[in-house]
């Protein structure tokens, strides 16, 4: 069975506020792959494990129809309360049970989402939706990189501990295996090359936040909310607080979290498959 881990309304409200924008370049890579092989018009693409929108408005303009798919209600309600084109909708379905027809879908694409599904039925149910020469892309990111001249490697740092460290035995195995490289193996690498056959991480994008929303963001892993459901809200807000203020310390300034601001580097990585274009 698919992990079921960002249901909450709240977390879906963090999940959105604080996870970043898919950068159109991956968006350009994922379509200029496609096209390579597949000559038909796009007409229909898939977001699976779509959260509250992010990865599914940005196909908007390269696809007739676009449809986000999340198993959690508070995550496409979410994302439907964010939706500003009006060729997306959202549906609320399992990875595992895609409500598509056979062969009617050029593109499906799982974004920071398919270590928490059932592989072996994900790809079957791929298999089955996808048209001959179309295209499986799956692709993530690692943790925000703060970038901020002579404290990068030491802010860097301080996120690293949080996870590895103060989050130690509340991180869902699907989580590290997003974060692979951080202990010495290569992104999703493992498990997905029997199926993918290109890889990509040449694609990142830089976002200007503050540190009270880079605190958001550590409160939006799944890992933090199951720090929270077994040991309590004020347990939780201590190690966020003890997280800023270490932050705030390492970077000597005056001013509030909320009005420091940093920027923050999301490196991502890109894997796709192609559908085989005859028997």
């Amino acid at each position: 069975m698919a992990n079921r881990f960002f249901e909450g309304a709240a977390h879906a409200a963090a999940y959105a506020k604080f996870r970043p924008q898919t950068p159109a370049s991956v968006v350009d890579r994922i379509c200029s792959f496609l096209k390579e092989k597949y000559e038909g018009s796009l007409r229909a693409a898939a977001d699976v494990g779509c959260g509250s929108g992010q990865s599914t408005q940005i196909l908007s303009p390269h696809f007739t129809s676009v449809t986000g798919l999340d198993v959690s209600p508070a995550q496409t309600s979410e994302a439907i309360k964010l939706n500003t084109k009006p060729n997306v909708s959202f549906v609320t379905s399992s990875a595992e049970k895609l409500p598509f027809s056979n062969n009617s879908l050029q593109l499906i694409t799982a974004g920071q989402a398919c270590h928490w599904f059932d592989l072996p039925v994900f790809y079957k149910e791929v298999d089955r939706v996808l048209v001959p020469g179309g295209v499986l892309a799956l692709y993530g990111y690692l943790f925000p990189q703060p970038i901020h001249g002579d404290l990068t490697e030491k802010l860097y740092q301080i996120v690293n501990h949080m996870y590895i460290s103060e989050l130690n035995g509340y991180i869902h195995q699907g989580s590290k295996e997003v974060y692979l490289e951080q202990y010495g193996a290569d992104k999703y690498k493992l498990i997905y090359d029997d199926v993918l056959e290109i890889r990509d991480d040449t694609h990142f994008v830089d976002k200007t936040t503050t540190v009270a929303e880079l605190t958001g963001y550590i409160s939006s892993w799944s890992g933090f909310q199951n720090f929270e459901s077994k040991c309590g809200s004020a347990a939780a807000q201590n190690i966020l607080e003890d997280f800023q203020n270490r932050i705030m310390s390492t970077l000597n300034v005056a001013t509030s979290p909320e009005d420091t601001e940093i920027c923050l580097r999301f490196k991502y990585f890109l894997l796709m498959g192609r559908k085989p274009l005859g028997p």
